[in-house]
């Protein structure tokens, strides 16, 4: 029999966890379904020397300081304890270990979700998977012989994994323009970029490039008719890809095009024989699992700030769902929070009625 609940949230990383926050002050039941062993493990599982470029202040969830200084940048470790320190903190009913396979409507309303251990159903749903699920490698990657060492930022640690002496590291935006120079402490490195991307310090005047965007209202402004196009837009925030060439001794290549053998050509006319190739060529999202009536044709949901054309359904954490800071940590809270607000309405006017007068999320663009 499943198990039966108000609201589930599926996945269990900061905009899970700031949903169920808001959804306890609520006084709502919910369950949070998360497919790790362990709270925080997918900020663990990234690369070794990976430091967030957001300060420390903008690293928190609501209701609880992030600790040590404000203006720090913090590692991927310190940021999974304390999203791990967060759930403790607030008694959050976190199912681990639980991979969610499928989610369907039932007949009357209200939703099953089935996973790895067993079926749930709520009367509403928040999907907060987040905006990169899976690693995406171009499909020109099949042309490297098999002695050509292939590995995605996705699943690179550190150096010491990347065999050879020579290494192109394919995308120059901020995974790639990281990890580029601790390759060059053992390789060769090649950087490969494809357009131009503006470069933005960490800091500007002792404070955060993000502090500023707060300051400001940049990242928080609503995106109305242009949501498509920013969230194909990308800015590099650090020291220019010039200056990581001169500091380091990184190598700046044209885009790639080609991968052949042992050989990957670039745009710019050269190429390179290679011994590895590490892809900084981005994540896709996944909801082929979501059996709804809510993808668009790219498998995509479509909503309106969270809210989906099935009632009761809702996603959150999507890259620029809203607003610039829909998927970064901080700003986050302000679509769980009205998302909430949502839950409660549809709680109060009841399923029907509340169908009745949402009406379908247009797509902008």
């Amino acid at each position: 029999m499943a198990e039966r609940t108000e609201v589930i949230i599926v996945g269990g990383g900061q905009s899970g966890l700031v949903a169920g926050y808001f959804l306890k002050k609520a006084g709502i039941p919910f369950l949070v379904l998360d497919e790790e062993a362990r709270v925080g493990e997918a900020w663990r599982r990234r690369w070794d020397s990976l430091e967030l470029f957001t300060i420390a202040e903008y690293c928190e969830l609501p209701g609880m300081r992030f600790p040590g200084n404000k203006n720090h940048f913090p590692g991927k470790d310190e940021m999974a304890d304390y999203i791990q320190a967060y759930a403790r903190e607030f008694d959050l009913p976190i199912r681990l270990d639980t991979k969610v396979t499928s989610l369907e409507g039932l007949d009357g309303g209200g939703y099953r979700v089935r996973t790895s251990k067993g079926d749930y159903e709520a009367s509403q749903v928040i999907i907060a998977t987040g905006a990169y699920r899976l690693t995406k490698t171009p499909e020109m990657a099949a042309g490297l012989s098999d002695d050509v060492f292939q590995i995605h930022t996705g699943d690179y640690h550190n150096p010491s994994e990347v065999p050879g002496q020579t290494v192109v590291v394919v995308g120059a935006a901020n995974s790639g323009a990281q990890i580029a120079p601790e390759l060059t402490r053992t390789h060769r490195v090649l950087l490969s970029q494809g357009s131009h991307l503006p470069a933005f310090g960490r800091k500007f005047l002792g404070k955060g490039l993000h502090w500023w965007g707060d300051k400001f209202g940049l990242i928080s402004k609503p995106l109305v008719g242009e949501r498509d196009r920013l969230h194909k837009k990308t800015i590099l925030v650090g020291p220019s890809l010039k200056k990581i060439s001169r500091k380091y001794g990184v190598e700046l290549v044209g885009r790639t095009i080609a991968c052949e053998g042992r050989t990957v050509r670039f745009e710019d006319g050269r190429s390179v024989e290679t011994d590895a190739v590490v892809w900084a060529t981005g994540f896709r999202y996944d909801y082929s699992w979501v059996h709804l009536p809510v993808l668009d044709d790219d498998g995509a949901p479509v909503q309106e700030r969270g809210v989906t054309s099935s009632p009761g359904l809702y996603v959150l954490g999507m890259q620029c769902q809203y607003s610039y800071g829909s998927a970064l940590v901080w700003w986050v809270k302000d679509d769980a929070s009205y998302l909430v607000d949502r839950i409660e309405e549809f709680r109060r006017r009841g399923p029907a009625r509340h169908a009745a007068t949402a009406g379908a999320p247009v797509r902008e663009g």
